[in-house]
C-alpha cells in the first residue's frame, strides 16, 4: 500500500519524471564521455611517454657510447706505455723485487686515476697476478677485487688474451662482465676489459703480460640520460650484454639475470645497441600498469561526477520548484473552490508563463465574485480561502575545481649549462628566467619598486649583450624605496624606446639612466638616454599621450608608452604625471611623478595620502 502511494505520488508530480530524465541523461552522457576521454588520455599518454622514451634512449646511448669509447682508448694508449712495459719486466726478471714491486705499484696508482670511471688496474702474467691497484680498496682494510674465486676468472682472461695475441687477431682485448659486483662495494656495477702489453714493441706477441682495466659502469650511467631522467613507476630501464644478461637494473635485486626471466607482458619495449662491448640500451613502459593507474585515476573522477550530480538534482529540484510554484498554488485554489471555500487572491512572484496563468485564475475569481455579488449572494457559502505558500529555503554549496599546471625547461637548460661550465649561458639563462617568471606571475597582485628595479636589470643586461658596445647602463635607486608597491611593468617601455629609438643606428657611446628620488610627497622616477631624441613633430604627440588628450596611430612609436601611461593613470590616479623633455640630438629624457603610498609618508613624518 505505501509502495502504491509513493509510486501515485511520483506519478502525480511532473518535477520528479523531470528529474529521473535529467539524472538518466546525465549518467548515459557522463559514462560515454567518460570512456572516450579516458581512452583518449591513455592513448595521449603512451604516445608521449613512447616519445620521451625514444629521446632518453637515444641520449643515453650516444652519452654511453661516448664513455665506452674513452675506455677502449684509455685502455689501449696504457699498454702501450714503454715505462709501465719496462716495469713489468724488471718485476719478473728481479722475482717481485720490493723496490721494483713498489715501482710499479705507484705505475698501477697513476693509470688508474687517468679515467675518472676506472676503479682498479691489475697485471697479470703466466704465474698469475702479479701487481693490483684498487681505487676504493686499495690499503683501506678491505679485500682486493682479484682474490678467491675471481682469480680463476683473471685467469681465463689472461689465456683468452694470449691466444687472440698470437693468433693476431685485430681485436685482441677481451671485455668481461665478471665479477660484477665487489664483495665490499655492492653498490658498484663492474666491468673488465683485458689487453696485452705490449709497451713500445709493434708485434703483439711480444706481450709480457696482460694489463687489466677495472671500470665502473654505474658511474658512467649516472653520467647518462638513462639515470638522470625523471622515470615514472611504469618505465624500467635496463642494459644487457650480448648473451642477454642484465648488467644494470633500476630494481637491483634483477642485475646478473638474464633478460627472459623479466618478463614482457603488457610491455612496450624500447631497445638499442651500443656500438661497443655488443651491449644493448633496454626500456620497457608497461602499458597494463599504466592503463591500470589511468583507470584508478579516472575512477576517482566518477566519485565526482557523483557528488556533481548530487548537487545538481538539489539544485534543480529547487529550481523545478520554483518553477511549478504557481501550478501548485493555481491547483490548491481550485481545489478549495471545489470544496466550496472561495479565499484570496494568488500572490503573484514572477512573470513567466505559469504566473500569467496566475493572473488569469485571480482575473475569473474577481469575476466569480462580482457574479456572486450580482446573483444575490448565491454563492456566499463559497469564500476564497486561498491561502499564501511558505517559500522554502535552501543553501547551495558551490564546488570549485582549479587546475594549474608549471614547466620549467629553462631550469633544466640552465642546469645543463653550468654543468658543461658555460658561466656566461648560464647568467643569461637565469637573466631571462627572472624576466618570465616576473612577467608571467603575480597578474593580480601588487607588486614592489625592488622587484621592478630587479626585472629592468635583467631586461638591461640581456640588451646589452644582444648590442654589445651600443649602450652602458646605470641604476640610481635608493634601498630604503623597494618594498614601496607599484605598477608592474611600468619602466620596460620608457627603456626600450631608449634602445630601438634613442640608439638607432648607432655602434657605441649609448647610456640609459635610471633613478628614483622622493621630492614633495611623490616618487619621481627618471629614465633618461643620450640618444637621438625626437623631432618636434614625434614629441608633440608624446606629450599629447602623456598628458591623456590625444593618442597616436597603432603603428608608430608611441603606442607601447600610451598603453603604459593609461595603466599608471588607472594604478596612481589623477595626480600621477609624466613629463618628457627631448630635442634632435640632446637625448630624451622621461620623469614620472607617482603618488606615494599613504602608510609610507606616515612612516616619514608627512601628511599626504595615497590617491
Amino acid at each position: 500500500m505505501i509502495f502504491r502511494k509513493i509510486i501515485n505520488h511520483i506519478k502525480s508530480h511532473m518535477s520528479y519524471s523531470m528529474i529521473g530524465t535529467g539524472i538518466a541523461l546525465f549518467l548515459i552522457a557522463a559514462f560515454f564521455f567518460q570512456s572516450f576521454l579516458q581512452n583518449e588520455y591513455l592513448q595521449f599518454l603512451l604516445a608521449e611517454t613512447t616519445k620521451t622514451e625514444h629521446a632518453v634512449l637515444d641520449a643515453s646511448a650516444n652519452n654511453l657510447n661516448s664513455m665506452l669509447r674513452d675506455a677502449l682508448l684509455t685502455g689501449a694508449d696504457t699498454v702501450m706505455d714503454s715505462e709501465l712495459y719496462t716495469l713489468v719486466e724488471s718485476v719478473k726478471e728481479s722475482g717481485g723485487a720490493i723496490r721494483d714491486t713498489m715501482r710499479l705499484d705507484v705505475k698501477l696508482n697513476n693509470i688508474t686515476h687517468y679515467n675518472s670511471n676506472i676503479a682498479a688496474t691489475a697485471v697479470v702474467t703466466e704465474d698469475g697476478l702479479m701487481c693490483e691497484y684498487g681505487r676504493y680498496w686499495n690499503n683501506s682494510g678491505y679485500s682486493e677485487l682479484w682474490c678467491g674465486d675471481n682469480l680463476e676468472v683473471l685467469s681465463e682472461l689472461y689465456e683468452e688474451v694470449m691466444e687472440r695475441t698470437q693468433e693476431k687477431s685485430p681485436a685482441s682485448y677481451v671485455i668481461s662482465t665478471e665479477p660484477l659486483i665487489h664483495e665490499n662495494f655492492p653498490q658498484m656495477l663492474l666491468f673488465h676489459m683485458a689487453y696485452p702489453l705490449v709497451g713500445s714493441h709493434v708485434n703483439k706477441t711480444e706481450s709480457c703480460a696482460v694489463v687489466v682495466f677495472t671500470f665502473r659502469l654505474d658511474l658512467m650511467i649516472q653520467s647518462s640520460a638513462l639515470s638522470n631522467a625523471k622515470q615514472g613507476d611504469y618505465i624500467s630501464e635496463y642494459i644487457t650484454d650480448e648473451n642477454g644478461t642484465v648488467l644494470y637494473h633500476r630494481n637491483s635485486e634483477l642485475q646478473g639475470e638474464n633478460e627472459r626471466q623479466l618478463g614482457t607482458e603488457q610491455i612496450e619495449e624500447l631497445e638499442k645497441p651500443l656500438d661497443y662491448m655488443g651491449w644493448t640500451i633496454h626500456i620497457d613502459i608497461d602499458t597494463n600498469g599504466m592503463r591500470s593507474k589511468v583507470q584508478e585515476m579516472f575512477g576517482e573522477g566518477v566519485v565526482v561526477y557523483l557528488v556533481l550530480l548530487f548537487f545538481c538534482i538539489v539544485i534543480w529540484n529547487v529550481l523545478l520548484w520554483r518553477i511549478l510554484q504557481p501550478v501548485g498554488e493555481i491547483g490548491k485554489a481550485m481545489r478549495e473552490i471545489r470544496h466550496g471555500e472561495f479565499g484570496g487572491e494568488i500572490q503573484i512572484r514572477g512573470t513567466h508563463e505559469l504566473w500569467q496563468l496566475a493572473q488569469q485564475y485571480n482575473r475569473t475569481v474577481r469575476a466569480l465574485e462580482v457574479q456572486r455579488e450580482e446573483t444575490k449572494r448565491e454563492y456566499e457559502e463559497k469564500t476564497l480561502t486561498l491561502q499564501r505558500c511558505n517559500e522554502a529555503e535552501k543553501e547551495a554549496l558551490e564546488s570549485q575545481i582549479n587546475a594549474h599546471f608549471l614547466c620549467n625547461t629553462l631550469g633544466a637548460i640552465n642546469y645543463s649549462a653550468i654543468e658543461n661550465g658555460d658561466t656566461e649561458v648560464s647568467i643569461l639563462l637565469k637573466n631571462l628566467s627572472g624576466i618570465l617568471y616576473y612577467t608571467f606571475s603575480k597578474e593580480t597582485k601588487l607588486v614592489t619598486l625592488g622587484e621592478e628595479i630587479d626585472w629592468v636589470c635583467q631586461y638591461l643586461y640581456l640588451q646589452k649583450y644582444r648590442l654589445m658596445d651600443v649602450f652602458d647602463y646605470e641604476i640610481i635607486f635608493p634601498e630604503e624605496y623597494n618594498e614601496w608597491p607599484c605598477c608592474k611593468l611600468f619602466l620596460q617601455p620608457f627603456v626600450e624606446n631608449s634602445i630601438l629609438h634613442g640608439f638607432e643606428g648607432w655602434e657605441s657611446g649609448g647610456k640609459i639612466v635610471i633613478s628614483g628620488r622622493e621630492s614633495g610627497g611623490r616618487l619621481v622616477m627618471t629614465v633618461e638616454d643620450n640618444g637621438c631624441g625626437m623631432e618636434k613633430d614625434v614629441s608633440d604627440a608624446i606629450s599629447r599621450i602623456l598628458s591623456g588628450n590625444a593618442g597616436i596611430e597603432r603603428n608608430q612609436i608611441g603606442i607601447g608608452i600610451q598603453n603604459v601611461v593609461a595603466r599608471l593613470r588607472m594604478y596612481y590616479g589623477p595626480e600621477m604625471e609624466v613629463e618628457l623633455e627631448t630635442a634632435p640630438g640632446k637625448g630624451t629624457k622621461f620623469i614620472m611623478w607617482l603618488p606615494i603610498p599613504a602608510d609610507i609618508l606616515e612612516e616619514n613624518g608627512e601628511q599626504e595620502g595615497w590617491i
